[in-house]
């Protein structure tokens, strides 16, 4: 919010068209770096960036259902929509691209790694949200049109999947009384229609 009051307060205007024709004047201000670094703050916070991504996996702690809707399709998204729509506007710099290539890759590497040493279910999922929270804002560091491209289709992609993915983890939970992938296996045999979804 302060980061959006600073930037209609620069470029005279809180219109997001108007805002695009006044690119020039917003990142040759002085206030360019304050205005960046707010959003930032912002995005990374709502969208789980390293170090701010530590409240993702606490929420997988929410019944199926929630659990399912907030990583795939809302909160974790609300930065990332945030990113892409004012990119137009603050991107193609140095200062914007590349602390999202730098916050992005590490957070998509060390989300993925995270994921691999985990045991719980909805904990693998969680950190595989981060690892694609973390793709798609490098991509839009990235900034080429085919990097929006990707950052296009792999949001409506992720919240289909991840829906699906977590869903299907509440069955199983609920059938088998466990998360804890240690303790599962075979269910194909037995959960036979919940096998196909998973594929």
């Amino acid at each position: 919010m302060a980061g959006i009051i600073l930037l209609g307060n620069v470029a005279g205007t809180y219109s997001i068209s108007e805002l695009v024709h006044a690119r020039e004047t917003i990142i040759h201000h002085t206030q360019y770096p304050l205005i960046l670094g707010l959003f930032f703050i912002g995005a990374f916070t709502k969208s789980a960036q390293f170090p701010f991504h530590f409240w993702l996996p606490g929420a997988m702690k929410a019944p199926t259902p929630v659990s399912a809707y907030l990583h795939s399709a809302t909160m974790v998204k609300a930065g990332i929509y945030l990113l892409a729509r004012f990119d137009p506007i603050l991107g193609n710099t140095p200062m914007w691209s590349y602390p999202l290539m730098i916050v992005g890759g590490f957070t998509m590497l060390f989300a993925a790694g995270h994921s691999l040493l985990r045991v719980d279910l909805k904990s693998i999922l969680a950190y595989s949200t981060i690892s694609a929270l973390g793709i798609l804002t490098f991509l839009i560091g990235l900034g080429t049109r085919d990097a929006v491209i990707a950052v296009s289709v792999f949001i409506l992609v992720h919240a289909l999947y991840k829906a699906a993915l977590f869903l299907v983890t509440g069955i199983i939970d609920h059938e088998t009384h466990t998360r804890d992938i240690t303790k599962l296996s075979g269910l194909r045999k037995v959960l036979l229609p919940v096998a196909i979804a998973g594929f």
